[in-house]
C-alpha cells in the first residue's frame, strides 16, 4: 500500500506543531479531552505489525485493534500477542468485518452495503464474531469496525441484535445506530488521506487535531500496511505527545462502554 502524501516531507518542527495543535485543541474545549487510537486491517504478523505494537508498548498507550476474522488463524494470534502479551488490558480486540471483501457494484467500497441482503450481512457478522471468539476467547471485545468504515442500517441493527457492544465508524457517519449500540467515531485520519501536497496534508491533520480535541474525544485511526519510515516516525512523535499531555485522557472500546 502507498504511504501517504503526507509523509514526503514532514516539517522539521513537526513535533512543536503537533504539541500546538493538541493545545490550541485543549484550549478551546474545555480543557481535558479523551482520546483512543484505532488500527485497523490487523490479522497477519510482520514488520510494520511490530513496529506499530512495539511504539505503543513505550509510551503504554492503549490501542484498540480491528481485527479481520478470516485473515486470523490460531498461529497468527499466538504471533501478534507474542508482541503484545496475552492478557494485556492495554489492547482491545475486535471485529473489521469478515472477509474485507468489497461487494458493490457501483460507489464506494462497502462490505456491509445496500448490494448485499440483511440476512447476508448478518450471517457474516455472525461468523466474524464466532470464529474470533473461538480464536481469542475472553480477549475478543464485542465491538465492530465495518471495513472503509460504511455500513448499513441493517448492519447496525444486526449488530445490536448479535449483542455487540458498539460500532465504530467515521466521524458523522450515517445511518445513525439503534439505541443501544454507541458508535465511537474516529475524527483523525494518519494513513488514508487524500491530498496530494504534503504541506497541504500536514497542515490538515495538524486541523483535525486541534478540532478533534476541542470536541472532547478525539478518535485516531491507524493504517500500520502503509507506515513507511516517515509515518513510523511521526507516529512516535504523536504517541510522546499524547503520553506526555496529562489533560489528554488515552482510552479504548471498553473504556468507552
Amino acid at each position: 500500500m502507498k504511504p501517504s502524501s503526507l509523509y514526503q516531507h514532514l516539517p522539521h518542527d513537526s513535533a512543536y506543531q503537533v504539541k500546538t495543535a493538541v493545545e490550541k485543541g485543549l484550549a478551546r474545549g474545555n480543557g481535558e479531552a479523551t482520546i483512543f487510537f484505532r488500527a485497523d486491517d490487523i490479522g497477519v504478523p510482520g514488520k510494520q505489525f511490530s513496529q506499530l505494537i512495539n511504539l505503543f508498548n513505550i509510551h503504554k498507550l492503549p490501542l484498540c485493534l480491528a481485527v479481520v476474522p478470516t485473515w486470523l488463524t490460531d498461529s497468527r494470534f499466538q504471533s501478534l500477542q507474542s508482541l503484545t502479551g496475552p492478557s494485556s488490558s492495554q489492547w482491545c480486540w475486535h471485529q473489521h468485518g469478515w472477509c474485507h471483501k468489497n461487494h458493490e457494484a457501483n460507489g464506494k467500497k462497502q462490505e456491509f452495503g445496500p448490494y448485499r441482503p440483511a440476512v447476508r450481512q448478518v450471517a457474516d457478522l455472525l461468523k466474524g464474531k464466532n470464529r474470533l471468539e473461538k480464536i481469542m476467547a475472553k480477549t475478543f471485545f464485542p465491538s465492530f469496525t465495518p471495513p472503509w468504515n460504511r455500513c448499513t442500517i441493517d448492519t447496525l441493527n444486526g449488530l445490536r441484535e448479535l449483542g455487540f457492544s458498539a460500532v465504530s465508524r467515521s466521524n458523522n457517519a450515517s445511518p445513525a445506530p439503534p439505541a443501544g449500540l454507541p458508535d465511537y467515531q474516529v475524527n483523525i485520519d494518519l494513513h488514508t488521506r487524500k491530498e496530494d501536497h504534503p504541506q497541504l496534508a500536514f497542515n490538515t491533520l495538524l486541523l483535525e487535531i486541534e478540532q478533534s480535541i476541542s470536541s472532547g474525544t478525539a478518535g485516531i485511526m491507524i493504517h500500520h500496511q502503509r507506515m513507511d519510515e516517515a509515518a513510523v516516525a511521526f507516529l512516535e512523535i504523536l504517541l510522546r505527545t499524547v503520553a506526555g499531555t496529562h489533560s489528554l485522557h488515552p482510552v479504548q472500546f471498553i473504556d468507552l462502554t
